[in-house]
């Protein structure tokens, strides 16, 4: 043979099958690509159409394509054929991606009793239970049964609040920042509002004092020092533009050292009495019986002119902003235009009215009752626990949880928790929230702990379970 002679034919000779063996791979791939069901398929089946009734169809048949879009995207890389049961295993790490953005129970073993992120204040079951054949059906929400006509949305639980704080009326807005809002678009918009520097807080999400007086269109006139204000810092800044004083409520942090504010009561004294004094008490306490916060209605009775309000923190309800105060006032904002955009539902309101009513005749909600918890009821909880999961590494150890919501960031309650020993503390609290149940613990000093001052009784067996499950593992 002449130069290159076997290689030439065996080069030749791939060259002529090239396009045989592309055939033939493209007739495979093409094999593998069918072999994935369609979606309408996947959804039929039912370990996929369970998922209906957890996310709804809609987004059931999304997490599908984006699965099915997954899978052909593994075969091109890697020319490997996916089973069926891969794929319906894919569908369902979609279906559950998108289901951990719903709304879920959880146990909250922080300690942190009214938890921001964990919906703050749970409301009680008796008044839950009350109002659900309100919310399953029709509702005198603004009529008047007297009369036959309309008639004010929300005005019982106005009056229940009014009872409550010892003030002349009161109004219901969907939160604590939507009151502010309509104080300050009411009565200060293109006017000024006095507010002490050491009050310029920042509540919840990010959102900052300042920036709510902006949107209001009131102008902000900021006095004293960090963590000095005196009446007289206040008295120098008023001007003819001067529409409003506003104490703010600081949440979650305090001043300590050398310090001086004046109180409600020494302001109502000294400023003109054509100046409106707004006191944003912001964490519902009502009663005198809370270290470190001073009551709504203290503030009403010191001479301020309006007090707004959460009622999901220390009040114990559902998510909601109230104003009281000054009757005069309060029917101001009522009248508002932007109260329309404010005002809350039956929903809202019959869950506020009913929890008022547990308020006024003196039981006990959940709040209080994991707040006043006895040392030997937790040290009860904590053996049941350690003796049922019975593992080395797990200890009942002191601790302390807070009232949270903002609210009494120096004070802090006796409490016990379950301590875990041992090496991977995040792994063990991520795998703790990622339950069917999810379980939010803390990680304090390389040991995961769960308090077990905010456990409700219900939740004991389930935390039982995942402890056995995780550490057997």
């Amino acid at each position: 043979m002449g130069p290159g002679g076997s290689r030439g034919l065996q080069n030749r000779w791939l060259f002529k099958g090239s396009g045989r063996f592309d055939s033939c791979l493209f007739r495979i791939m093409k094999s593998m690509y069918s072999s994935i069901p369609q979606v309408e398929t996947l959804l039929q089946h039912e370990q996929i159409s369970r998922w209906f009734a957890l996310i709804g169809r809609p987004l059931t048949a999304d997490a599908v394509r984006i699965a099915v879009a997954r899978c052909r995207s593994i075969i091109g890389q890697t020319q490997q054929p996916i089973t069926f049961d891969e794929v319906l295993s894919a569908c369902e790490a979609e279906a559950q991606h998108i289901y951990l953005g719903r709304v879920r129970p959880v146990i909250n073993a922080t300690g942190v009793i009214i938890h921001t992120n964990l919906g703050r204040s749970p409301i009680s079951k008796t008044v839950w239970e009350s109002v659900a054949p309100l919310n399953c059906g029709y509702t005198n929400l603004e009529l008047s049964l007297q009369s036959g006509k309309r008639g004010g949305r929300s005005a019982f639980a106005a009056e229940l609040l009014r009872s409550l704080t010892q003030s002349e009326a009161a109004l219901i807005v969907n939160n604590n920042a939507a009151a502010i809002l309509l104080i300050l678009t009411a009565f200060a918009k293109r006017k000024e509002v006095i507010v002490s520097r050491s009050e310029l807080v920042q509540i919840g999400g990010g959102f900052r004092i300042p920036e709510i007086l902006a949107a209001s269109g009131a102008k902000l006139i900021e006095v004293g020092t960090t963590n000095i204000t005196t009446v007289d810092d206040y008295l120098k800044a008023i001007t003819n533009r001067t529409s409003m004083v506003l104490k703010v409520h600081r949440s979650n942090f305090a001043l300590r050292g050398f310090t001086e504010e004046p109180s409600t009561a020494d302001l109502a004294k000294a400023l003109p009495t054509d100046l409106l004094l707004v006191v944003d008490q912001g964490s519902g306490v009502l009663d005198d019986n809370v270290a470190g916060e001073i009551a709504v209605h203290r503030h009403i009775n010191a001479g301020a002119h309006l007090v707004s309000f959460s009622a999901d923190k220390a009040l114990g309800s559902v998510q909601a902003g109230c104003i009281v105060g000054t009757k005069a006032f309060v029917d101001t904002l009522g009248r508002h235009p932007l109260y329309r955009a404010l005002r809350v539902g039956k929903t809202v309101s019959s869950l506020l009215e009913a929890t008022l009513i547990e308020r006024l005749n003196g039981q006990m909600l959940p709040i209080e009752q994991f707040a006043s918890r006895p040392m030997e009821e937790l040290e009860t909880i904590g053996n049941q626990i350690t003796d049922a999961v019975q593992n080395e590494r797990l200890s009942l150890v002191d601790s302390t949880m807070t009232l949270g919501g903002g609210s009494t960031p120096d004070e802090n309650f006796p409490s016990r928790s379950i301590a875990i020993e041992g090496p991977k503390a995040q792994k063990l609290v991520d795998s703790l929230r990622a339950r069917d149940v999810p379980i939010i613990a803390t990680i304090e000093k390389d040991r995961v702990h769960l308090n077990l001052g905010t456990l409700f009784d219900h939740q004991i067996p389930l935390v039982i379970s995942a402890l056995r499950e995780l550490l057997e593992a």
